[in-house]
């Protein structure tokens, strides 16, 4: 079958049981926390989405400041990353995933993070030849508490203008859950409306009715109720003059309210605030079983993502030993040459 044919679910679970044999479990345990901090579309990705998406995003970025500063010619040629490099270099691996964590301690959008790093690196001088790599993106020891300065100023900059957007369906009020990332959601519309000075008739019809993801409710209960009534007034008035399409939309799968922790085995801590507060533990306890045991069958150990270092100081091992073997085969192999044969012009 297909994988297009396969339920998401299912997808889901084979990504998990290929993420914790890819990674440490120090790295894949940060995801429990990242799910409070990172940018509210992506609190529902698994792992290898979110890593998918910021390896895009940085080709995406990397060829618009080629042809920016280079050649446009040039730019449809590089990719900045190597696709197959990433699927068979730990180490790349490792890098690109520590970038994008990053990304989401910073709670930025995975593009506006990537050209900020780029533009406060290019701004240090002209002495650099190359566009930083993933694990560059920081900026080094001395220079980390202005790159941290620099693309905070940048993100809040892009949140005042309204050019941001979350697009994600788990945030529909029709899709409400109790999820933690959907409370949160739901008070960053609130603290926006108020931060910006929006007027509340607008703020009410851009969404709780254009994008439908706040209720009305929570407007009602921050304003006095005349003040509530006569907002509602503009509001309907506004909708009869510019009435609003009647979109259809598509049902939600179960995995699409899978927070990006979901699953993994190494995240799961019942006492911990995100686990303890999470409706759907009891299912991720199930599900990370499932995960755990077929990863431990495919890697040929128990704890694949525990094991991850020694893996792979034993492959490193292992690549080793067979290119001294290839070298010293070489050389048993090879006919030394003879002086007798030698030739005088």
């Amino acid at each position: 079958m297909p994988q297009n044919s396969k339920p998401p679910e299912h997808i889901r679970i084979a990504s998990l049981i290929e993420t914790i044999q890819q990674h440490s479990s120090e790295v894949l345990a940060d995801e429990r926390r990242l799910t409070t901090t990172k940018w509210f579309d992506y609190r529902f990705l698994s792992p290898k989405q979110a890593n998918r998406l910021f390896q895009r995003a940085y080709q995406d970025v990397y060829r618009g400041k080629i042809a920016q500063g280079v050649d446009i010619d040039l730019a449809r040629n590089v990719n900045g990353l190597n696709t197959q490099t990433l699927a068979t270099n730990p180490r790349e691996r490792s890098q690109l995933v520590a970038a994008r964590q990053r990304a989401d301690e910073f709670g930025m959008s995975y593009p506006v993070y990537i050209e900020a790093a780029f533009d406060f690196a290019l701004s240090r001088g002209n002495k650099r030849k190359a566009l930083p790599r993933p694990n560059q993106l920081h900026g080094n020891e001395k220079s980390a508490p202005l790159f941290v300065e620099y693309v905070k100023q940048r993100w809040n900059e892009l949140l005042a203008s309204g050019l941001t957007r979350v697009v994600h369906p788990a945030y529909l009020v029709a899709n409400y859950r109790g999820m933690a990332a959907q409370d949160d959601f739901r008070r960053f519309a609130l603290d926006y409306v108020a931060r910006t000075h929006m007027p509340l008739h607008r703020a009410i019809r851009m969404f709780t009715y254009e994008r439908k993801q706040v209720p009305i409710d929570l407007f009602k209960a921050i304003i006095p109720e005349e003040q509530f009534e006569y907002v509602m007034e503009i509001v309907e008035a506004d909708l009869r003059d510019h009435p609003l399409d009647d979109d259809a939309r598509m049902p939600l799968s179960p995995s699409q309210l899978w927070p990006t922790c979901f699953g993994v085995h190494y995240t799961h801590e019942p006492m911990s605030p995100e686990c303890s507060s999470c409706p759907q533990v009891f299912n991720c306890k199930k599900v990370s079983d499932v995960v755990l045991r077929k990863a431990a069958a495919q890697a040929g150990v128990a704890d694949p993502a525990g094991d991850y270092s020694r893996r792979m100081d034993r492959e490193r091992q292992q690549r080793c030993r067979d290119r001294k073997r290839r070298t010293k085969d070489a050389e048993c192999f090879s006919t030394p040459p003879d002086p007798s044969l030698s030739f005088h012009v």
